[in-house]
């Protein structure tokens, strides 16, 4: 974990991991009526299987709250929010959602070069999940760095 310290990717992946440990954060009977999907920024997004489990976790949010931010590490930044959503509107998939809402846009090529030297420094970790969650966090963010250069082109 030093080395992702060093590397200033330590909070976000202890935040990270808050959505593969979300089956032991809470209690069994909640792991198998609502699963963690992904933690955007400062929210972290459920899906439930009903609307009455939706219901009931809305009510406790600020008690799941406590209890998700107490499992992280003294200074990492905690979650502020849940947005729980039913898996029945959780059905459409996403590219089916995004291709409603905006254009196609073509992905601006990534510096394979420059990527392989950021990523270089992950070799050394032996935990294969923690070493891929990384190196999708670097290409996107080396995606991020190339479209903010090169604005992408709608088709």
């Amino acid at each position: 974990m030093g080395a992702l310290r060093r590397m200033g990717l330590g909070s976000s992946l202890a935040r990270q991991s808050i959505v593969n440990r979300w089956p032991k954060i809470v209690d069994r009977v909640i792991a198998k009526r609502a699963k963690a999907e992904r933690l955007v920024d400062d929210t972290l997004y459920v899906v439930v299987d009903s609307s009455v489990w939706m219901n009931e976790l809305s009510a406790n949010k600020f008690t799941l709250l406590e209890k998700i931010n107490a499992t992280l590490e003294p200074g990492v930044p905690g979650i502020r929010d849940i947005k729980f959503t039913q898996s029945s509107w959780n059905r459409m998939s996403r590219k089916d959602l995004q291709a409603q809402e905006t254009p196609e846009v073509k992905p601006v090529p990534v510096d394979e070069k420059a990527l392989e030297v950021s990523t270089r420094g992950i070799d050394n970790i032996r935990d294969l999940e923690i070493r891929a969650i990384l190196e999708r966090i670097i290409r996107k963010d080396a995606q991020l760095k190339a479209s903010s250069s090169h604005p992408p082109v709608a088709e």
